[in-house]
């Protein structure tokens, strides 16, 4: 006879046992989950660095090729100037973005390229006019996030022909280095520069003379040891010393004679924030004070945590202290820029620096650094 099944032997979870078990269900789901959110949250920190380092680079490797092919005879010219925004619209300028403009050779496919844009036919020049300009990228009241963003712009034309005091002559195009070819607002000609990047929160160019010492780094200032914030290959007064002071001639340069002035060496300091990060970024809790030497953030974790390191308050920059809780000591008015009162609610910007050198193989000396 077969034997049934004892049915007295089997049972089914209680309730408290099914209780436990979905809960402890739920606090392995949820460990799970931390552990893939810290797992994404450092991938993605580590996509958008790639993709700043790349955008930098890319960036860098372009000013740079137009620098090393500088032309430093009669023909040539680098004219290197600040040039001040008013981003919030409120009729004072508190920005202030480099405009570079730079006569290079050219190669022939370059020349044969721009030849067919241009209407003035110049053949076997083998020059052209570059043109790096950085614009903010908004201006206005509605989106007071991006007045700390800037937009870098590019453009190349043939060469203009010169007058017998290296100034450009007109050849049916307004030259780069023709002042008109900016607006009085400082926004170049409409159409004629193409974007070469979004995102920018600094660009900041040094240059070296034939006294500049960079044995010990890069230092800017008056003296004759220092490097220039700006350039004017023909000293001409070209940069505007009363709009900011970083168009004053570099120290210890000599008076231009029938060549091109170029400087020895060449510093790039590029700075981006994607937008993806400037919307995790923290922001002001308190009004900040043109005065202020601390300021209150809703999040200090959200801050670089490192002691002077560079945030960016709409045009301002300031350096941060010692990191001490929500309230930061600061210092104003950094990287050029002055300070200005920020209201409660400003987001604090900041990103990754990259610095990039280019000597300048055509300089007219060899100069000791």
């Amino acid at each position: 006879m077969k034997r049934g099944t004892d049915h007295s032997s089997l049972r089914g979870l209680t309730v408290v046992e099914l209780v436990i078990a979905i809960g402890l269900f739920a606090m392995l789901m949820t460990a799970v989950f931390a552990v893939m959110r810290g797992f994404v949250d450092v991938w993605d920190k580590s996509e958008s660095r790639r993709a700043r380092v790349e955008e930098a680079s890319a960036v860098g490797e372009m000013l740079a090729r137009d620098l090393v092919q500088l032309d430093g005879g009669g023909r040539g010219d680098l004219l290197v100037q600040w040039v001040p925004f008013d981003t919030d619209a409120d009729g004072a300028n508190d920005s202030f973005w480099p405009r570079m403009s730079l006569v290079r050779h050219a190669s022939p496919a370059e020349m044969a390229r721009l030849q067919t844009r241009s209407a003035q036919k110049q053949p076997g020049q083998g020059l052209i006019e570059v043109a790096w300009v950085v614009v903010p990228a908004y201006k206005g009241q509605t989106e007071p996030d991006r007045r700390s963003e800037g937009l870098v712009l590019r453009g190349e034309r043939l060469a203009s022909a010169r007058d017998i005091h290296g100034n450009p002559t007109g050849d049916g195009e307004v030259s780069y280095f023709d002042p008109r070819f900016f607006s009085r607002g400082g926004e170049p000609t409409p159409g004629a520069l193409a974007e070469v990047t979004g995102g920018v929160l600094w660009f900041g160019l040094e240059f070296a003379t034939q006294t500049t010492s960079l044995k010990d780094g890069w230092r800017v200032g008056t003296q004759i040891p220092d490097a220039g914030t700006s350039w004017d290959a023909w000293r001409r007064d070209r940069p505007d010393a009363q709009i900011h002071e970083w168009n004053l001639p570099a120290a210890g340069m000599p008076k231009a004679k029938d060549r091109a002035l170029l400087p020895r060496r060449v510093k790039l300091e590029l700075e981006f924030e994607r937008s993806k990060e400037a919307k995790r970024r923290t922001r002001l809790s308190e009004f900040l004070p043109l005065g202020a030497n601390t300021m209150v953030v809703d999040d200090a974790t959200r801050l670089p945590t490192q002691a002077g390191a560079f945030v960016k308050l709409d045009g301002e920059w300031l350096k941060l202290g010692a990191p001490g809780g929500r309230t930061v000591s600061v210092q104003r008015g950094m990287r050029g820029t002055r300070a200005a009162n920020h209201e409660r609610g400003a987001r604090v910007h900041f990103g990754e620096t990259y610095v990039r050198e280019v000597p300048i193989g055509l300089a007219q000396e060899d100069w000791d650094l």
